[in-house]
């Protein structure tokens, strides 16, 4: 095989994983090879966005017509009062991440090589690399949405 095509690498399956990606490859005008290698891709580019990995976002309505929103990676994962101030939860946020860091769980956030920070800004807290960027892990954003709508 050519060395720009890549490296093949057989693999087993269920069959009924194969015939899925059958499908799914026929619907997307693909070869089952074409589909995997870009499900795989897919796979790595989810644990390294900023973006949450699932469709889980919570609202809070919060007094003066602010409108907390909260999402990623950790969403489901920590329970915290997510209506107290932004200091107060940046700390709370700090603290279970200490507590999450000797489990099996930290692990699986691909946490190695990063130095993981709680950023807090005007109206948002996020967990980050160094402050070099999101780690998707958990976001907080204060939305302004109006007086008149509480």
């Amino acid at each position: 095989m050519s060395k720009h095509l890549g490296v093949e690498y057989k693999v087993r399956m269920p069959q009924e994983l194969k015939d899925k990606i059958a499908e799914s490859a026929k619907d997307l005008n693909r070869s089952m090879n074409a589909d995997i290698v870009a499900r795989l891709e897919n796979s790595f580019l989810l644990n390294d966005s900023s973006a949450p990995t699932n469709a889980d976002v919570k609202v809070f309505h919060l007094k003066n017509g602010k409108r907390r929103v909260i999402f990623g990676k950790l969403l489901n994962n920590l329970s915290l009062d997510y209506t107290q101030e932004l200091d107060q939860l940046r700390d709370d946020i700090h603290l279970a991440l200490e507590v999450l860091s000797g489990s099996s769980f930290w692990n699986s956030l691909k946490f190695f090589n990063k130095d993981v920070l709680v950023y807090k800004g005007d109206n948002h807290i996020d967990v980050v690399d160094n402050g070099k960027k999101s780690l998707g892990w958990l976001i907080v954003e204060d939305h302004w949405v109006g007086e008149n709508e509480d």
